[in-house]
């Protein structure tokens, strides 16, 4: 029997942001890709009009005057819905400022130049606060950006930054205060005034500890132009062996997730190597409004915490799922385990309900997605299972039904009694990503109504997918993936210039798609240089616009007639970054071999980005 100490979980961090619009009555608008609201549950997206924002966890600002305790998550984008201006971050150092005020037309307003590798923002009112891994050097000086024409770089002595971007002044936006924080970035998010930052410290960085911790530090940007450090808490990391061998696929990630009492940390625990639990998940107090950290509760699970769609927290229950082995061996060592807790308190979280999933055969678990009393898993070896399961009692989970299909899903997104799931299969020579509806009304039934291949073709690894041509991770992949409540489906991907000796294929681009309650319609591909990675709406009374932004450029499509997109509009923000694969590749090849714009006739398929 597994012991379990005292937990708390957050939830999927499911609140809407200060600052973000309740519909898209104003011409600039997005969409999160999370659960639309309850009033829209089970009914099929609305068609026509323009789409309003879902009241679910999205990227976006709080501003000091209507911060309150308001919950917010980072992206590499912000608008300003009072002036219509997108602040864009690109991985090649950049933040630019796009007048996007007019249809139809982009102007770019101005920027500057990011030390380090540019990571997230919060925008609060006219400044940024950004994010960089790898902004500070070993002996604490900040480092200049990315060199034109030259790929980032991880040394290993190197530490984050946070730095103050004074945007008022789009032609003449600059920073105004930087503050190293050890280690690499992992997540982040504003509650109120407050960002809660975890950092990982590899015992090698600057002004990190010698031994291998995650580290959450605390900072006041009630005034943005001078954050304020305030506490910093530590957990210990995986061991030493642990994390440099074993097959860990990284093995120091941490997930976040978060409410505006708890924040919630989960990973790999420290023993890992020894003990017969895998995972862990501290919870940290962060109901001071000034930013002081309580340790609370932690649990040990069976398998590692991959990804925060692992754990749920809804209505004074956490529910986790996790298997033991998951990123550690291709197919798990156990069956996932679901179990669920009552919350008393972030200092103690019981235990309620338990049960080990039935598979079959034993099969590596890859995506969990959590909806009210309701969670489904996907696991994959050869054919992919989605199993669904009803939490409606929380001491008493079931697993009720499952279906199996080609690949795996990446990411799920619930829409009533429909989910939407965002999929590979390297197998599906029409597109090695696809889309697919399934019917979910029966748990123990559930239905793949439709599915929809596009993308590049011919990769020969699953990790060239996930980080050579998807936008981002699983943490973030619900930034990327754009589900608006009008049906329509953006999915930003990184192309391929190359494939099997030099034939070209399919490059980059924001695929479009549409969804009603029994299919999904594949619409036009458009065209984006760079490697796309975000698709927001600019609707008005008079027309329908998407706007792509990519680690070079931003660009806007007329998209009235969605099977034949139009281009309308194209500013220059930065340079491509050609993405690297850093796992799943053939043992005897080199990295650099499988960076974007892969030389014709290097004998093997998808390389990783596309900078065209």
């Amino acid at each position: 029997m597994r012991s379990v100490t005292l937990l708390a979980l957050s939830s999927v961090a499911v609140v809407a942001l200060a600052g973000s619009m309740t519909g898209c009555s104003r011409p600039l608008c997005s969409s999160s890709s999370d659960a639309v609201p309850a009033t829209n549950a089970g009914t099929g997206p609305s068609k026509g009009g323009a789409a309003p924002i879902s009241a679910q966890p999205q990227p976006g600002s709080a501003t000091p005057a209507d911060a309150g305790r308001i919950l917010s998550e980072a992206d590499i984008v912000q608008l300003d819905h009072e002036q219509n201006y997108v602040y864009a971050m690109s991985k090649s150092g950049s933040l630019a400022i796009v007048d996007a005020s007019q249809p139809r037309t982009l102007k770019l307003l101005g920027g500057t130049q990011l030390a380090g590798q540019p990571f997230e923002m919060y925008r609060r009112g006219n400044v940024m606060v950004t994010m960089s891994n790898y902004g500070v050097n070993g002996s604490g000086t900040v480092v200049g950006p990315i060199a034109q024409g030259q790929l980032p770089t991880s040394p290993a002595d190197h530490s984050a930054l946070i730095s103050a971007v004074d945007v008022s002044d789009p032609a003449n936006a600059h920073t105004v205060k930087t503050l190293a924080v050890p280690g690499e970035i992992a997540d982040s998010r504003v509650v109120g005034n407050i960002l809660y930052l975890a950092t990982f410290e590899n015992g090698q960085c600057y002004s990190c500890a010698s031994t291998l911790r995650t580290v959450v530090t605390t900072f006041d940007i009630a005034d943005p132009l001078a954050p304020k450090q305030i506490e910093q808490v530590a957990f210990n990391g995986p061991e030493g062996s642990v994390l440099n061998g074993g097959g860990w696929a990284t093995p120091w990630k941490r997930s976040i997730v978060a409410t505006t009492e708890r924040l919630y940390i989960g990973g790999l625990a420290a023993n890992a190597a020894t003990s017969t639990e895998e995972g862990i998940i501290e919870t940290l107090d962060i109901t001071d409004p000034k930013g002081h950290l309580v340790r609370g509760a932690k649990i040990t699970t069976s398998g590692p915490i991959m990804s925060r769609w692992q754990m749920d927290e809804r209505d004074g229950y956490l529910r986790v799922i996790s298997q033991r082995g998951a990123g550690r061996t291709q197919n798990g060592e156990k069956f996932p385990d679901i179990d669920t807790f009552r919350i008393e308190s972030t200092s103690s979280i019981l235990r309620v309900g338990h049960t080990t999933m039935t598979l079959p055969r034993q099969e590596g678990l890859k995506t969990v997605r959590f909806d009210a009393g309701r969670a489904y898993a996907i696991t994959f070896f050869q054919g992919d299972p989605l199993f669904t399961i009803d939490l409606s009692n929380p001491a008493n989970p079931v697993q009720k039904g499952q279906i199996e299909m080609p690949g795996w899903v990446y990411h799920l997104e619930p829409r009533g009694d429909r989910l939407i799931g965002l999929g590979l299969d390297r197998n599906d020579r029409n597109g090695n990503l696809n889309v697919s509806l399934f019917d979910v009304a029966d748990l123990a039934a559930p239905r793949l109504l439709d599915r929809q291949s596009f993308g590049p073709t011919y990769a020969f690894s699953d990790a060239q997918l996930t980080q050579g041509v998807l936008a981002e991770d699983q943490d973030r992949i619900q930034k990327a993936f754009r589900i608006f409540d009008d049906g329509l489906i953006a999915i930003p991907f990184t192309g391929s210039n190359y494939y099997n000796g030099g034939a070209c294929a399919m490059g980059s681009g924001v695929q479009l798609m549409e969804w009603t309650r029994t299919s999904v319609v594949k619409q036009g591909l458009l065209p984006v240089a760079g490697n796309p990675r975000r698709a927001i709406r600019r609707d008005s009374g008079q027309s329908q616009e998407l706007i792509a932004v990519s680690d070079s450029n931003v660009t806007s499509f007329s998209i009235e007639q969605r099977s034949a997109a139009a281009q309308t509009a194209d500013v220059v923000i930065g340079e491509c970054q050609s993405r690297i694969v850093t796992n799943g590749m053939p043992a005897a090849n080199d990295v650099s071999q499988f960076q974007g714009n892969d030389p014709p006739g290097d004998g093997y398929g998808y390389g990783g980005g596309s900078c065209n």
